[in-house]
């Protein structure tokens, strides 16, 4: 082969590679899906809060749990509701639940009427945004593991919610062998009225099976949800305000 013929032939093999090169990236690039989901990739304890505006309950903060089977079943649920209109506590629950794409919906019932709806952008663990609870309220759901929770700990929290006004405040308290409050501090602010309490009471109940149990603190009933081993979320039971409590254990 003379020299000529020698250029021309690595020439054509090179714009050969090329070729190659920017179709496999064409091909990569046009098979790229949308993530979907099913129901399978729903299963296990779920805990849920939400808090939002009813025409008929007014202001209200919900909390509670359930199970779903990987089949589009839900349950073990119980909820908690501060309402308006009055409080419910420990409502047991039944339910379904559809998938599609990445949003899972979920229908609560009491037996008589559907009592909860909402929809959640699906995680791969952890928590995640619930939007269009009963219409117009939002929270978030978590993934729930009861194993592992003893209530005995010091506990970090944050506390809002609504009262002569907003509610914002912060403390900590000391759960004792028996679940009593042996030590912790708090503050907080309600409207233009602010309080500190340098020492704090009330105690931990042992939780339920389903990670459901009831406490108190300073004077308010709550009852609470285990989320994990380190972590609850508690909701108030008086009428006189709306209360909600998350809590780390340190």
């Amino acid at each position: 082969m003379n020299r000529l013929g020698f250029d021309l032939a690595v020439r054509c093999l090179c714009a050969s590679a090329v070729s190659l090169v920017l179709v496999a990236c064409g091909d990569s690039g046009s098979s790229t899906k949308t993530p979907t989901n099913t129901v399978g990739d729903v299963s296990g304890g779920y805990v849920f809060h939400a808090s939002g505006t009813d025409p008929n309950d007014g202001d209200y903060s919900v909390l509670g749990s359930f199970v779903a089977d990987g089949k589009g079943n839900i349950s073990s649920a119980v909820a908690d509701y501060n309402l308006g209109s009055g409080i419910d506590q420990n409502v047991p629950l039944t339910g379904t639940y559809t998938v599609s794409g990445t949003t899972a919906t979920f229908n609560l019932t009491d037996g008589a009427s559907v009592k909860d709806s909402f929809s959640a952008n699906l995680a791969v663990s952890g928590t995640t945004p619930l939007q269009n609870f009963d219409g117009s309220g939002s929270g978030m759901l978590y993934k729930q593991t009861t194993s592992g929770f003893v209530t005995p700990g010091t506990y970090s929290f944050s506390l809002t919610g609504e009262g002569q006004g907003t509610i914002t405040g912060s403390g900590q308290f000391v759960a004792g062998t028996g679940g009593t409050f042996t030590g912790g501090n708090m503050t907080f602010t309600d409207a233009q009225t602010s309080l500190s309490y340098p020492t704090v009471t009330g105690f931990l109940a042992t939780p339920l099976t389903n990670g459901r149990g009831q406490a108190a603190l300073v004077g308010s009933n709550l009852a609470y949800y285990v989320v994990g081993p380190n972590q609850i979320l508690m909701l108030g039971l008086n009428d006189q305000n709306l209360l909600y409590i998350p809590a780390t254990k340190q």
